[in-house]
């Protein structure tokens, strides 16, 4: 008995429809039904099969590209939208720190530092961590708790280095603490 040469399981004679290309390669129906919707051409010899027996699976072929696109649109779609997501995501928190910078200026740190706090974003290695992070930091220095921006601040900057403002701040706490080689150390990384 043959093989199918896409699956290699045997064509049974009487109980399994048999297709062949131009050169008699022998496939399973059902086997060149999904080969034909990645390629025309006979897996073994890369021979066109006949118009005829391409235009039998004409309409399952058409079918699976259909099913194809539309998962590929629906695919688009879900990163439109959480392309969309994303970006209010980052709206609301911009507003949320422009709130707490609001509160900040009008000196109203207590509830500045308790949103700040109440907010799960620990995680340094993202905006919002470390964009908390600073906001504490800041609001330590502004309070006088000087060990608070150090140990805000300090932790920050571990993370991101590039952070001209924590330095600044961390910079002057040192300074306030009379710890001036610190200070200077932290204000040489504020460029």
């Amino acid at each position: 008995m043959p093989s199918c040469i896409i699956c290699h399981m045997e064509i049974v004679e009487g109980l399994d429809i048999r297709e062949e290309c131009p050169n008699e390669h022998p496939v399973h129906d059902d086997c060149l039904k999904e080969w034909l919707v990645h390629s025309l051409n006979c897996p073994l010899c890369s021979n066109k099969y006949s118009q005829s027996l391409i235009d039998r699976y004409k309409g399952y072929i058409e079918q699976k590209e259909k099913e194809k696109q539309d998962a590929f649109n629906y695919k688009i779609k879900e990163e439109e939208i959480k392309k969309i997501e994303e970006l209010a995501e980052k709206m609301v928190f911009f507003k949320y720190t422009d709130y707490i910078d609001t509160l900040i200026e009008k000196e109203d740190y207590g509830t500045a530092l308790d949103m700040l706090l109440s907010r799960d974003e620990t995680n340094l290695s993202t905006y919002k961590g470390q964009k908390i992070m600073f906001l504490r930091g800041k609001i330590g220095f502004l309070t006088y708790r000087y060990d608070v921006t150090i140990s805000c601040l300090f932790k920050l900057v571990k993370e991101n280095f590039d952070y001209p403002e924590a330095f600044l701040y961390l910079g002057k706490a040192y300074q306030k603490l009379g710890l001036d080689d610190k200070a200077k150390w932290a204000f040489e990384r504020v460029q």
